[in-house]
């Protein structure tokens, strides 16, 4: 493959390598759901070792252990689902990260123009009746709810960026299309107090 067609990391990836190379993490990297491996790819390139889970494993049921990672990506995993369903990925997600290590993921806008479109399946997740993702569960946030969904974490960032021209074309073929608004969203596990 040539550099020329080497597909581009996701912004959040590339967050995570500049502070992994800057010393502040050390250890494996969770990645949920990797799709066709161009954020993989980077990690494994910047030297970091990455766990890589299928884009159809469950969420809900992350590799390892207790505190066995030292920080975790997705960049198009926590998109998909439910909100009851999302909230135990969350959860899980806490419960494989050390204390204190960082998530970069991503998650639906309220602002997304697809939000409201398609099968309703709870107040956030609807899932488009055509297209490459039909019948799949889109879930969508405000910040609040995102606020929620991050019980146990630290929330160090959290952007809402138009992403229409970096998420996957396999899912969003049309270069037409309508804009895409995801969160980015950098939250860290919240370290264990030692009981007074």
């Amino acid at each position: 493959m040539s550099a020329l067609s080497t597909p581009v990391p996701h912004p959040l990836a590339e967050a995570l390598v500049a502070r992994y190379r800057a010393g502040a993490l050390t250890g494996p990297v969770l990645e949920v759901h990797a799709g066709r491996g161009r954020n993989t790819a980077a990690l494994e390139a910047a030297g970091i070792p990455v766990v890589a889970t299928r884009d159809d494993e469950p969420y809900t049921q992350l590799p390892g252990g207790r505190d066995a990672y030292a920080a975790a990506l997705s960049t198009h995993g926590f998109l998909h689902g439910t909100t009851a369903k999302l909230r135990l990925g969350i959860g899980d997600l806490r419960r494989v990260l050390r204390p204190g290590a960082p998530a970069y993921l991503t998650l639906g806008s309220l602002n997304d123009p697809r939000f409201g479109f398609g099968l309703a399946l709870d107040e956030r997740t609807f899932a488009p009746g055509d297209g490459p993702e039909a019948g799949i569960p889109h879930a969508f946030f405000e910040r609040d709810g995102i606020l929620d969904l991050f019980r146990g974490f630290t929330i160090e960032s959290l952007d809402e960026v138009d992403v229409t021209t970096i998420v996957g074309s396999w899912a969003h073929p049309d270069p037409d299309a309508e804009r895409i608004v995801h969160w980015f969203v950098v939250a860290r596990k919240i370290e264990a107090t030692s009981p007074v």
